[in-house]
């Protein structure tokens, strides 16, 4: 069985140019992208028993109120995207502080696909083409960017929580954990960059197109 796993990953791994190591982590994080895609399948399929005020009231967490993409100033528009993905990194960085969070840590991005489900399964439902059209030029440039940092972060604090829950049963340890916390601190520092990165794009989507549309 050793040789059939051998025989069958060397010509992907080949394909794509990565490393035994490196297959093995990105293997995990497209894992953590199924989680995701998971949770979109999910808010799609729901979306039929969502009303606006639904939408509104979970516009803070997961941007579901497209109207006010299109009403809102600049200004607004950022700060209201940063912080929805704001919310989401600063609680998968706790989790990846705690010896239990990591797990915990898997199911976010599942709730971050189930609101971007929520918001285009509407959109489909209530408006057709339109709706269609309004989620590829509005919405999915800057949250495809978003979950991608959602579900990167959320590895990340899965793995430093399993390193710091490793360290009760190794001994003697040979990281150092001040090490190990600098690194993961600088990795979600990144990241967060990365979500500043997908607010501004989500900005001048919603500055470029969103006058287009009227719902």
């Amino acid at each position: 069985m050793k040789n059939v796993g051998m025989i069958a990953a060397g010509p992907v791994k080949k394909w794509v140019g990565l490393s035994r190591e490196e297959f093995r982590r990105n293997g995990v994080f497209v894992l953590f992208c199924f989680v995701l895609f998971g949770g979109i399948v999910c808010g799609t399929l729901a979306s039929g028993t969502v009303g606006t005020d639904t939408l509104k009231r979970l516009d803070f967490i997961f941007q579901t109120n497209f109207e006010l993409r299109c009403s809102q100033g600049l200004i607004s528009s950022f700060v209201s995207s940063f912080a929805s993905a704001a919310i989401f990194l600063f609680v998968i960085f706790l989790l990846g502080l705690s010896l239990w969070g990591g797990f915990l840590s898997v199911a976010l991005p599942f709730f971050k696909g189930y609101g971007y489900g929520l918001s285009v399964g509407f959109l489909y439902g209530a408006y057709g083409f339109k709706g269609v059209l309004y989620n590829l030029l509005v919405i999915l440039p800057g949250a495809f960017i978003s979950s991608a940092v959602i579900a990167a972060a959320s590895l990340n604090a899965f793995r430093s929580s399993v390193r710091s829950a490793a360290y009760l049963f190794r001994a003697p340890v040979k990281d150092d954990p001040r090490e190990q916390l600098r690194r993961y601190l600088i990795k979600m520092l990144k990241l967060s960059l990365l979500g500043l990165a997908a607010s501004i794009v989500d900005v001048l989507c919603a500055f470029c197109f969103s006058w287009i549309f009227d719902f």
